[in-house]
């Protein structure tokens, strides 16, 4: 009787633990082959029909410029790393700004500064296991953590 007792001790326990686990689909892939080069909205959205993706570029304009209404005539230029972090830049940009998604937006990882003077006609390409940034004949291995191989 003991016996039957801890067999089913040991199965309900089983079951139990195993209704717990997180189910993971892996390995995932999520980069984008190109970058999506999308034009801000006078009231600074951005929208891609093809990955069905729209959201508000200001706060981030605001962040590189401390001018709220930067992002007026400007292009976004964006690519999805294969881990699935967001790369996001604009030509006259200093930094390259790196989001992971959260509920309903964006949640910024890491601001990985360029230069001092700011992007001429910044390109990013799909090289995983990074994202290259391209500009003015120059080119940056980029992560989600920084630099690959350290800064620049």
């Amino acid at each position: 009787m003991r016996h039957i007792k801890k067999i089913i001790l040991l199965t309900v326990s089983v079951i139990f633990f195993s209704a717990c686990s997180s189910l993971m689909l892996s390995p995932a892939e999520f980069g984008w082959p190109i970058e999506s080069v999308l034009k801000i909205d006078d009231k600074g959205f951005v929208k891609d029909d093809r990955y069905s993706l729209s959201f508000n570029t200001k706060a981030m304009f605001f962040e590189e410029t401390q001018d709220s209404m930067a992002y007026l005539g400007k292009s976004l230029r964006m690519i999805r790393s294969s881990e699935g972090f967001y790369f996001m830049t604009a030509a006259n940009f200093k930094n390259v700004y790196v989001f992971a998604t959260d509920k309903s937006s964006f949640s910024l990882v890491k601001k990985l500064q360029i230069n001092e003077t700011g992007l001429k006609n910044p390109v990013l390409n799909q090289r995983p296991p990074f994202v290259e940034l391209i500009d003015e004949g120059v080119s940056y291995k980029l992560t989600s953590e920084g630099f690959e191989g350290g800064k620049k």
